[in-house]
């Protein structure tokens, strides 16, 4: 079903004569890609959707959003609410997200390398969970990437996965300063607070 709506997304992007208006009800679909593990994918689109705010200045969607911004036609409600929370759930997907499938946390499945690299890194704080308060914050060392979790959080039975924000190879991942086994880019933390090193 996905890939289907990637198809038809990317027909609609690049081919302007196939498509004459859309809704950003779709904005639920980056969401949906964090969590099927193709961030590249999350991002084309938001940024697909971002291109469409108009007036750019609101920073908000209309409910029905033409390519010709001028046309005369309905446009719904705008700002519209619930393309706004379907935009909400998705980023913060991006940051983390409760798999049920294992009952754990997922941590920056969602966040780009560049994020990362630039400046001071990122951090979050006081993001709200099923399991409680969370706090986070990654950064750059060198070619190395630094994940600080904050104890606010209970660690579900199936952990707190953390992502690396990374497409290259691990060579090697360090929690709280010890070398530890992982899986293909990600660790499996069971106690927090912790500091994950990923080493490209």
């Amino acid at each position: 079903t996905f890939q289907k709506y990637w198809e038809n997304f990317v027909i609609r992007r690049d081919k302007p004569k196939t498509s004459d208006a859309y809704t950003p009800y779709e904005w639920r679909v980056v969401g949906t890609f964090v969590r099927l593990g193709d961030k590249a994918k999350a991002h084309e689109v938001a940024d697909y959707f971002f291109r469409d705010q108009r007036p750019k200045a609101w920073h908000q969607w209309a409910e029905v959003v033409y390519r010709d911004s001028l046309k005369p036609a309905f446009i719904g409600d705008m700002p519209h609410t619930w393309v706004g929370s379907d935009f909400i759930r998705s980023a913060l997907d991006m940051f983390a997200f409760e798999r049920e499938a294992d009952s754990s946390l997922v941590i920056g499945a969602g966040i780009p390398e560049k994020w990362v690299r630039e400046g001071e890194g990122l951090s979050i704080s006081g993001l709200s969970t099923h399991y409680g308060t969370l706090g986070f914050a990654m950064h750059s060392s060198g070619s190395d990437i630094e994940v600080t979790i904050d104890g606010g959080v209970r660690v579900p039975s199936g952990g707190v996965v953390v992502r690396s924000p990374s497409d290259r190879r691990i060579q090697q991942t360090l929690l709280n300063g010890d070398p530890v086994a992982n899986g293909p880019g990600e660790l499996v933390v069971r106690a927090l607070p912790a500091v994950v090193t990923f080493k490209y």
